[in-house]
């Protein structure tokens, strides 16, 4: 991590998660330090603040979140601590300063929106013809019955209504929200504006680098079937042209029910899965014993990069670890 002596000693910006961290990291090298609300192992979908987590975002110059869809406990001590903020789920920028909100703010805020959607528009056409032509069906044939299932066995209590809840597995999402970011960023640190304005242009070329090569890893095995423990990576499904069948939960905090297992376990017995995904936050025994006797492959991915440190590469080195361990899974 850079220390140039321009470097702001101040509260900084808090990530509410580590992958959203790792994004505004790159861009805040060398302008002010960024760190991660949520302890490594923790669950943002149930996560209980901490004073000392108040305190942090009472003392940050900028908070970083997904969105009360995904953040639920940030909503009121956000609102409380009246700090700049940017909510990723809509790829809007939010904020106040201080601790008052003024028309004006809104004003530009909206302004702002605009330009970073024509800036998006322009820059995803590059990627169209990627994901383009087949997001819709592929969607709707691998994800439909399971997740109907899943809704019927937790309720609503994690019905994002249609939303992805977890946007940086998409890397072009999480270059949109990068872009986002950097406008605020801008905004709470104008004198700094040429060295953030360097830094995501850095970002963006290493995550478009990153974005090639794993397309040449993961477009022979798109055909391959899998299943995924945690409702979790659409954005990266989609995007790559992935064959996700199945997950065992929409809420990971929950059990999967007994007659979603079934049809799982129908599922690998008629061999249309080569791939089962499991992740570190939780128990693998439900998959050992609905994988038990199988012959298929079985891997761990992490949604949110819990071995990952901070720093201005490591958002494209996640996403490339991530793909590797897809690929050593799925291949033949």
């Amino acid at each position: 991590m850079s220390t140039a002596p321009a470097m702001a000693d101040d509260g900084g910006v808090v990530a509410s998660i580590k992958p959203l961290g790792m994004i505004a990291a790159a861009l805040t090298e060398g302008v002010t330090e960024t760190r991660v609300l949520l302890p490594d192992g923790a669950s943002p979908h149930h996560y209980a603040m901490k004073p000392s987590d108040m305190r942090s975002l009472d003392d940050a110059r900028l908070v970083v979140w997904v969105g009360p869809e995904l953040e639920r406990f940030l909503e009121k001590p956000l609102n409380q601590a009246g700090v700049a903020q940017v909510a990723l789920i809509s790829g809007e920028a939010e904020g106040q300063a201080g601790h008052e909100h003024h028309a004006e703010d809104e004003d530009h805020d909206e302004q702002g929106q605009d330009h970073e959607a024509d800036e998006h528009a322009d820059h995803h056409d590059e990627h169209a013809s990627h994901a383009d032509e087949h997001e819709e069906s592929h969607h709707d044939e691998h994800e439909h019955d399971g997740h109907e299932e899943a809704a019927h066995d937790h309720g609503h209590e994690h019905d994002h209504g249609g939303l992805d809840v977890h946007p940086w597995l998409d890397p072009m999402t999480g270059l949109e929200a990068a872009r986002n970011i950097l406008a605020r960023l801008i905004e709470v640190y104008p004198e700094q504006e040429a060295q953030l304005v360097s830094n995501f242009e850095r970002f963006e070329a290493s995550v478009n680098a990153v974005d090639r090569q794993i397309w040449d890893k993961l477009e022979p095995l798109h055909e391959r079937g899998f299943f995924v423990f945690h409702d979790a990576y659409t954005g990266f499904v989609k995007h790559y042209n992935l064959n996700q069948l199945g997950y065992f939960t929409v809420d990971p905090g929950r059990s999967p029910g007994a007659r979603h297992l079934a049809e799982i376990r129908e599922t690998l017995e008629q061999k249309q899965a080569a791939c089962v995904l499991t992740e570190p936050q939780f128990s693998s025994a439900l998959v050992e014993r609905i994988t038990d006797g199988l012959e298929l492959k079985t891997a761990e991915i992490d949604p949110l990069a819990v071995d990952s440190k901070l720093s201005a590469t490591a958002y494209a080195d996640y996403l490339l670890d991530l793909a590797g361990r897809f690929e050593k899974c799925l291949e033949p």
